[in-house]
């Protein structure tokens, strides 16, 4: 059986987005020719050319005419791109990378929680206490797959609740980015998440409420709490006006 053409661009696109990723392929490097990187992959140019243009299209790389291919420093990476997420997971976030993960979900989730309140309906709230059903049986059962699913449909769930097109587009956006934020802060045991499991039925319970004040208190409390347990022990000064 012969490899797709698709098959091999996607070979190559994600061993070079994953040696960028690693630092063996730094800011300001220059990639091999097409020619070259053809002979190092035994792949057609069309293939490398293919690989290129998607590492571009995700930041990692800066193409121009009749030029190598450039390596881009990291704050140009689209990081919102659920495959950087994803070769970046691999390789292991940076716990700078992570912190500014935890900054983002400060900046958003808290004021969408209070949105929430206002505008959640009756099958909003549903399908919040569903993801929260779901969370504490994956917690209560040990099941990390079962628990992060409820915990993602959760937060998803709230953003959708706030019927606001522009947010459900964001948050559709930092959704990969929010599932490795709760991975980065997440107890090795998801048995020891029960304290996590209380504090959303607490948000659900204000939001059902309609408490908005309560409600982005208690966002703010679900994602300070997991990041002063494993990123920082207090919130650094920098970020206090966040909250």
């Amino acid at each position: 059986m012969t490899t797709s053409l698709a098959t091999i661009s996607e070979t190559i696109t994600r061993d070079l987005a994953m040696k960028i990723i690693r630092g063996t392929l730094s800011d300001g490097d220059m990639l091999p020719g097409e020619n070259e990187l053809a002979v190092q992959y035994s792949a057609s140019r069309t293939s490398v050319r293919n690989a290129l243009h998607v590492l571009s299209a995700k930041g990692l790389l800066s193409i121009q005419a009749k030029r190598r291919s450039t390596v881009n420093p990291r704050e140009l990476w689209s990081f919102l791109d659920t495959d950087v997420l994803g070769w970046m997971e691999e390789v292991g976030i940076s716990p700078d990378v992570a912190e500014q993960l935890v900054v983002t979900r400060l900046m958003f989730e808290p004021n969408a929680a209070v949105l929430a309140a206002a505008n959640a309906t009756a099958r909003d709230l549903a399908a919040m206490e569903d993801a929260w059903t779901l969370m504490s049986r994956g917690q209560q059962q040990d099941q990390v797959t079962l628990f992060e699913e409820g915990d993602l449909a959760f937060h998803t769930a709230l953003l959708k609740s706030c019927h606001n097109p522009f947010l459900m587009s964001i948050g559709n956006a930092l959704s990969a980015a929010m599932m490795l934020s709760f991975k980065q802060t997440q107890e090795s045991s998801v048995r020891e998440t029960e304290h996590a499991v209380e504090q959303h039925r607490l948000l659900l319970e204000a939001i059902r409420l309609r408490q908005g004040v309560k409600a982005r208190e208690c966002m703010r409390d679900i994602i300070l709490s997991a990041a002063n347990r494993h990123l920082w022990t207090t919130l650094p000064e920098k970020y206090t006006h966040l909250i």
